[in-house]
């Protein structure tokens, strides 16, 4: 993976939505059930930690769940100098209440579920994208203003919201129009304004391309 020239005067922070999951190879909405990196999901971090293997890393954050712990977890052991990974709750993905589990051919059928997914406010019965802005917002602001490079992992859901609202400046609706793949990261630069360097950056060997 091509990465952005290192500057240490300037910060950077690496957004990284975990490997797959059986559910992910499904399609089925998985936020706080917490399942493993599938074989796939494997390959892809340690694809992804040899990608990064030649960064330093200042600090790194993880969402509770195994599956991006696991996935942060294989990133740092490619160093031999990486940071204590700290543990982060405000990083957990977007709780789909009922909806969990659903697949996507299972939410398009029902009509409140399919409307309320287009317009992005969040499925009926789970966590608002309000919410998920509110702890996002939260996070960023601990972590932009810290010196050096900082990898975070975390989920989709919650990393397009997060990118959406406090990197880009725009509404959280807009994540909607976004993707981010499993082991490919978003790269910023905080500041102001604060700077996307690069979204679903490099190519994991194994890539499932959902």
């Amino acid at each position: 993976m091509t990465t952005p020239t290192a500057n240490r005067a300037r910060p950077r922070i690496y957004l990284i939505r975990h490997g797959e999951t059986d559910w992910n190879a499904a399609a089925r909405l998985m936020s706080r059930t917490d399942r493993p990196l599938n074989d796939v999901g494997e390959a892809q971090a340690s694809a992804l930690a040899a990608e990064l293997a030649d960064l330093r890393w200042d600090r790194a954050f993880t969402s509770p769940l195994v599956r991006a712990r696991r996935t942060a977890e294989l990133v740092l052991a490619a160093r031999g100098d990486a940071p204590a990974l700290k543990r982060d709750d405000r990083l957990v993905e977007m709780d789909f209440g009922p909806y969990e589990g659903w697949t996507d051919a299972e939410v398009e059928a029902d009509p409140v579920a399919a409307i309320s997914r287009r317009d992005g406010t969040g499925l009926p019965g789970g966590e608002s994208q309000a919410q998920v802005e509110a702890r996002a917002r939260a996070f960023w602001a601990d972590i932009a203003e810290l010196p050096g490079r900082t990898l975070v992992v975390s989920h989709g859901r919650t990393l397009r919201i997060l990118i959406a609202t406090c990197v880009l400046g725009v509404p959280a609706a807009l994540a909607s129009r976004m993707r981010m793949r499993n082991c490919r990261p978003a790269i910023v630069e905080p500041g102001t304004p604060s700077l996307l360097l690069g979204l679903n950056m490099g190519a994991p060997e194994v890539d499932s391309l959902r």
